[in-house]
C-alpha cells in the first residue's frame, strides 16, 4: 500500500489525521499547485480511528490540534 502524503499533514501530526486531499494525486509537474493554495484554512479533517470530525478524546480534529501531546495522538 502506498503511503499517504499531504501538504497539510507533517510527521509532527497524528498518524490518524486525514483529509480528502490525501486521496487525490495532483499533477504538479510544473509547480502549478502553488497558484491554487488558499491562505484560508478550509480543509475538512477527520480522524481515522473514529471516522468523524472528533477524535477518540471527543475533541475536534484539526491540523493544529492533532499533534504530539494529545493523549490519543499516534
Amino acid at each position: 500500500m502506498t503511503t499517504l502524503t499531504s501538504r497539510h499533514i507533517t510527521p509532527q501530526h497524528c498518524a490518524n489525521l486525514r483529509h480528502k486531499g490525501m486521496y487525490v494525486l495532483p499533477d504538479d509537474s510544473e509547480g502549478v499547485m502553488e497558484a491554487y493554495r488558499d491562505p484560508i484554512e478550509a480543509t475538512a479533517f477527520w480522524c481515522g480511528c473514529t471516522q468523524k470530525a472528533f477524535g477518540p478524546d471527543g475533541r475536534p480534529v484539526t491540523a493544529e490540534l492533532c499533534r504530539s501531546g494529545r493523549h490519543c495522538c499516534e
